[in-house]
């Protein structure tokens, strides 16, 4: 298992000393002019640690993605989460975003869940 962390750019210093695969620095705040950017950032990131799962053949592999940023980042990993397992069987988890009960949430919200196959 792999991981990564998404931190902006004020809150690097923060996490001195702490281990993780892959550091991926992004500005304070999201915006329309720097949404792609950053999205391709954190994409080639995880995209990277899974082709290093992959050769090394690692069984039931998973990219760890934990996120010190604002909260439009959070929702842009959760897409990304979505659309990588659809388009290239990765496993992204999200350990801050995790429903306490899943039996409370409605269908949809589980339909959704079931997609992503979270290990």
């Amino acid at each position: 298992m792999k991981s990564m962390i998404v931190v902006s750019e004020s809150s690097i210093n923060q996490h001195v000393g702490e281990e993780y695969d892959i550091i991926v620095e992004v500005p304070y705040e999201l915006t329309t002019e720097n949404i792609q950017a950053c999205a391709d950032k954190v994409m080639r990131g995880i995209k990277e640690l899974w082709a290093q799962e992959v050769a090394d053949k690692v069984v039931n592999s998973k990219i760890v993605v934990h996120l010190d940023a604002a909260t439009p980042f959070g929702v842009m990993l959760e897409n990304l989460q979505i659309i990588l397992k659809a388009e290239s069987g990765i496993i992204i988890d999200l350990p801050w975003c995790k429903p306490a009960d899943v039996e409370a949430l409605d269908s949809e919200s589980k339909a959704v869940l079931s997609k992503l196959d979270v290990r």
